[in-house]
């Protein structure tokens, strides 16, 4: 009866208008379930996909006294493709680190890097320095240059690379190249804190002066939650902080 009275000129203004704004109503209801069902649906995977721990490291010594430049790499157990969509400017981009040399010293003293990363070694002293290495991992020579950046060097094997100046014999330091995107390095408290997908990973530990250290319990960790590791070396790590080298100024 209302139907036939408002589309007829028989009709009552009050009775149209309440139909047709309940119809409306009813509709605008049904589309906002349907929309929110699929925006659901749509973040599911994203949230699963982005779903991050954060693992909480301090390092001491056997006087457990905080340990700075101490190195854990986390090498995932599972496929990276599945936790972190693709950036294919980001890939693209060509990965850049520093070793600076300032003071006559190798600034950091440990440099931590991925596979795959160029290293530059601009020299910030007004002296001349002679960068090479040895190393199995990388053997290099950066003959005499100062107050300039010499070409930049590839770094394409995972290990480690010891560092050091053909003039200043003092000068040591070393870079830290891991297979993994996910490595961290202890500040001067010997705390640091890395975020990374969660998940099992494989857990590898390096200091410099205590290459053969093993402080983590196991060697893989499953985190599913942030996660808090204590590790203690066996042995004192004495500070380089008042570190003179005590051979002038050439």
């Amino acid at each position: 009866m209302n139907k036939l009275m408002c589309g007829s000129y028989f009709f009552i203004p009050s009775i149209c208008w309440f139909n047709r704004v309940t119809q409306n109503a009813n509709k605008l209801a049904v589309l906002v379930v349907l929309a929110s069902l699929g925006f659901v649906a749509m973040l599911a995977p994203i949230n699963a996909r982005a779903d991050t721990v954060t693992a909480s490291i301090t390092l001491l010594d056997a006087e457990q006294s905080p340990v700075k430049g101490g190195v854990v790499i986390f090498t995932p157990l599972f496929d990276l493709s599945s936790t972190e969509p693709k950036n294919s400017e980001a890939e693209s981009t060509p990965k850049t680190a520093i070793m600076n040399q300032i003071n006559k010293q190798f600034a950091p003293h440990v440099l931590v890097v991925q596979k795959n990363t160029e290293v530059t070694f601009p020299n910030a002293d007004n002296v001349f320095h002679h960068v090479y290495s040895f190393s199995p991992t990388k053997q290099f020579e950066l003959k005499l240059y100062k107050e300039f950046t010499a070409e930049p060097l590839f770094f394409e094997q995972a290990g480690i690379v010891d560092i050091g100046c053909n003039i200043h014999d003092w000068m040591l330091g070393y870079i830290v190249i891991a297979d993994s995107p996910y490595f961290v390095k202890t500040a001067d408290d010997g705390n640091a804190d890395i975020s990374l997908p969660a998940g099992k990973y494989s857990v590898e530990f390096w200091h410099p002066n205590a290459p053969n250290e093993q402080p983590f319990i196991e060697t893989e960790v499953e985190l599913t939650t942030d996660k808090n590791f204590t590790l203690t070396l066996s042995k004192v790590i004495a500070s380089d902080d008042d570190f003179d080298d005590g051979f002038g100024d050439y």
